[in-house]
């Protein structure tokens, strides 16, 4: 069966968000109905979505993660999903492979990342038949890539890597287990993972919550960077009053 996600295609920042994680959650449900919260590999997205059906339409995606990419002006950069209305009903997305082969993360996020723009922007390009587009991700963008975004298009592309990825119940569940180890206080309050469920209370030990934020990173395949990010996204933890910025 093809997994299949339906949505109203305008979604916008910042409401939307939820919406988006919502359909990354609906897409882990379909390809893993035992275990829906389990970590994702860069191969497992190849693997698992050859194509998708999109508000009614499928989308085959011709996954290339083995030659290095770069973008108009020639400069190298992470990935890009193109897409041409000539070529119906397909989105090229490539992943530079030779460049990420070491740093699995950022070839994680990057896959799920260009995934994002095959879900809103193909959809949208093969509905409209709006000619050749290209969403690239580049080396420059990343060190904010996680929480800035210039355009629409981006900000959906990194909610649903986000959610994708680390989904905030599966986030919540794992750090409540590793912060009673270290010791964090929690207290109850209102958070978009399970809603029973408290957060990590402010002020917190950064030496302590950088450790929990260190194995979350490794548990779900993704960067510290991503963790804190996700961590704020979802509410999961207090806001500190002294002690400064997670990190």
């Amino acid at each position: 069966m093809i997994p299949a996600l339906d949505f109203d295609p305008r979604i916008q920042r910042p409401v939307g968000a939820t919406k988006i994680w919502a359909l990354a959650n609906s897409l882990r449900k379909q390809a893993f109905p035992a275990d829906p919260e389990q970590p994702l590999e860069a191969a497992d997205l190849v693997r698992l979505f050859p194509r998708l059906a999109v508000n009614g339409r499928v989308i085959d995606i011709a996954w290339d993660l083995e030659h290095r990419v770069h973008d108009a002006d020639g400069r190298e950069v992470y990935g890009v999903c193109e897409i041409d209305c000539e070529m119906a009903g397909t989105a090229n997305v490539s992943i530079n492979g030779p460049l990420l082969r070491h740093r699995a993360d950022l070839e994680l996020s990057t896959t799920a990342h260009e995934m994002g723009h095959v879900v809103f922007d193909a959809s949208a390009a093969f509905a409209g038949h709006t000619g050749l587009l290209r969403q690239y991700r580049t080396k420059e963008s990343t060190a904010r890539a996680f929480t800035m975004s210039e355009t629409t298009a981006e900000w959906r592309a990194n909610e649903f890597m986000g959610a994708l990825l680390v989904p905030a119940l599966a986030l919540h569940r794992r750090l409540l287990a590793h912060a009673r180890a270290e010791g964090l206080a929690t207290e109850k309050a209102r958070s978009l993972g399970h809603p029973a469920w408290p957060v990590v209370s402010a002020p917190w030990d950064p030496e302590a919550l950088a450790g929990v934020t260190d194995v979350l990173a490794q548990e779900f395949g993704v960067s510290p960077r991503f963790i804190s990010v996700r961590l704020s996204q979802y509410r999961l933890i207090g806001r500190r009053s002294r002690l400064g910025d997670l990190r």
